[in-house]
C-alpha cells in the first residue's frame, strides 16, 4: 500500500485526488480508497468529500489547491454522513476557509460525528452553486443513507454520486443508515437526468456510462430481491441461511456483516411492501 497521493483532471477543471489504488477486502469495507474532488470555476471551487483526515490525505488536497492559486472554496461539500468523507472537514476548512455543506437531512447526523467545524450550509434538492463559469446542482439521492447528496456538473455533465455509485461493484445499504427501496427509487430518478457523460464515484475509478450503469444497480437489486423472497418461499427463513445461500462458495469474513445488512435492507423491504414476514430473527413469505 502506498500513501502517496496523485491526482488526474477527469474533465475540464475536475480534478480527482487519487490516494490509494489498491482495493482489499477489510480495507475501505473491500472497495478502494475515498475519492475527493476538487472542482474549479474561474474564480471559485469546491471540494467533494474530505477522506479520514489524516495528515497525508490534507496535504494531498492542500498542495493540490495551492497548486491551483488557491481559488476561494466556496464549499466543502459532503455527499454523506460516514467517516471516510466527512473525516477531513473540519481541517480542510480551518486551512481553506470554505464552508461545511451537505444535504439538510444530513445535516444533523454530520455535525455529530465531525472532527472539528460544523455544517454552515444545508443543501437543497434542486439547490446550486456557481463557480463562475461552472455550475453545481445538488439532487437529493437517500438510499446508502438517507441524506446521500448527488452533485451534477452541468457543464461537462459529470455526476458526483458519493457511495450512492462505486467505480466496481455495489454499494453497502444498511438498515441503519440507508433504505433500500429508496435507493432503487433514487436509481430511477438519476436515470431521467439528462446531459451526462460520467459518473464520479464515491470509490474506485471513473464510469464512463452513466445511464446504462444505473439500470445497471437497479437489475441487480430487484434481481437480489427476488432471489431473497424465492428463498424465504423456500424456507430460507434466517439471515445466517440467506447469506450462505445468496454467497455460494462464501466470501471474506470481514465482508460478512456487509452482507448481512444488504440482506436485511432487502428483507425490510420485502416486508414494508407485504411480500414477508418476520417473527424474532425468522422470516416467512405471505
Amino acid at each position: 500500500m502506498t500513501n502517496e497521493a496523485t491526482h488526474v483532471e477527469i474533465a475540464p477543471g475536475i480534478h480527482r485526488i487519487l490516494l490509494d489504488q489498491e482495493a482489499r477486502p477489510g480495507v475501505y469495507g473491500g472497495v478502494y480508497a475515498p475519492n475527493v474532488y476538487l472542482v474549479i470555476g474561474r474564480d471559485r471551487a469546491v471540494f467533494i468529500d474530505t477522506a479520514y483526515g489524516k495528515d497525508d490525505e490534507l496535504k494531498a488536497h492542500l498542495d493540490l489547491w495551492e497548486a491551483k492559486g488557491k481559488p476561494n472554496i466556496e464549499a466543502i461539500i459532503l455527499t454523506h454522513r460516514h467517516g471516510d468523507h466527512i473525516g477531513g472537514a473540519g481541517r480542510l476548512a480551518d486551512a481553506t476557509g470554505g464552508p461545511i455543506a451537505c444535504a439538510i437531512d444530513e445535516r444533523d447526523a454530520v455535525n455529530a460525528d465531525l472532527k472539528g467545524g460544523h455544517v454552515s450550509r444545508a443543501l437543497l434538492d434542486g439547490d446550486s452553486i456557481d463557480l463562475g463559469g461552472a455550475t453545481l446542482e445538488f439532487m437529493h439521492t437517500p438510499g446508502h443513507t438517507m441524506g446521500s447528496l448527488c452533485t451534477v456538473h452541468r457543464d461537462s455533465g459529470v455526476l458526483f454520486s458519493g457511495d450512492m455509485i462505486l467505480g466496481t461493484g455495489t454499494t453497502v445499504i444498511s438498515p441503519d443508515h440507508g433504505d433500500m427501496a429508496a435507493y432503487i427509487e433514487s436509481m430511477r430518478r438519476l436515470l431521467t437526468v439528462k446531459g451526462l457523460t460520467m459518473i464520479a464515484p464515491g470509490h474506485g475509478p471513473i464510469i464512463d456510462s452513466p445511464y446504462e450503469k444505473f439500470q445497471e444497480l437497479i437489475d441487480h437489486r430487484l434481481q437480489r430481491e427476488a432471489q431473497v423472497l424465492k428463498l424465504v418461499s423456500e424456507g430460507t427463513g434466517t439471515v445466517d441461511a440467506l447469506l450462505e445461500a445468496i454467497y455460494v462458495g462464501g466470501i471474506h469474513p470481514k465482508l460478512h456483516d456487509t452482507a448481512k445488512n444488504q440482506i436485511l435492507s432487502h428483507l425490510a423491504k420485502l416486508e414494508r411492501d407485504g411480500r414477508v414476514k418476520s417473527d424474532a430473527a425468522e422470516f416467512s413469505a405471505v
